[in-house]
């Protein structure tokens, strides 16, 4: 962080750097004066999503038709629109969108097990979910993910969602170090 006495320097003193230290060495120096360092930034962040779509498709994208039992293979994709605050109290406009795609890699009594990819958009950013195994409970219980990546303000974020279903919706409560 520069204070507010520092001076950028100008491109007469950069020219004499190079000449006095060599061209690789003023490159550095440049970069560490010219490039703030990151600082690294956490955030708690809670989501009501209203869901919009959700389907389930066999491996060749055929529709699985109503209440037919998914079976390894099939992929589940939800999309939604997500307000700041929860179930009960939100705010009136969407300010993100979800999407969550999970392939099922197995079924036990306990649930089914998946492999999933999800993004959450938020201002032009994007948190990532990638290639995150878990259990898919049979119950309303919370699933939490991994945040493995982001862009934008995001970028190389990390941290977990948890996610509790609330009918066909979700409430989201994220926590992010980006």
């Amino acid at each position: 962080m520069r204070n507010l006495t520092d001076r950028p320097m100008g491109k007469t003193h950069i020219s004499a750097l190079i000449r006095a230290i060599g061209a690789p060495a003023a490159v550095v120096l440049a970069l560490v004066v010219l490039v703030p360092a990151a600082s690294a930034k956490t955030a708690t962040m809670h989501l009501f999503s209203r869901e919009t779509s959700a389907t389930f498709v066999t491996p060749q994208g055929r529709p699985l038709p109503p209440n037919t039992q998914p079976t390894v293979g099939d992929v589940n994709d939800i999309t939604g629109i997500d307000y700041v605050g929860n179930h009960k109290h939100h705010a009136r406009r969407a300010t993100a969108s979800d999407h969550l795609r999970c392939t099922l890699t197995g079924l036990t009594a306990d649930g089914a097990k998946a492999v999933c990819d999800g993004q959450i958009a938020i201002g032009g950013s994007m948190l990532l979910v990638n290639n995150e195994s878990l259990t898919l409970p049979d119950s309303n219980g919370p699933l939490v993910f991994r945040i493995n990546g982001g862009t934008g303000t995001y970028r190389h974020a990390h941290g977990k969602i948890t996610a509790t279903t609330v009918g066909n919706n979700t409430d989201f409560v994220i926590k992010a170090r980006y």
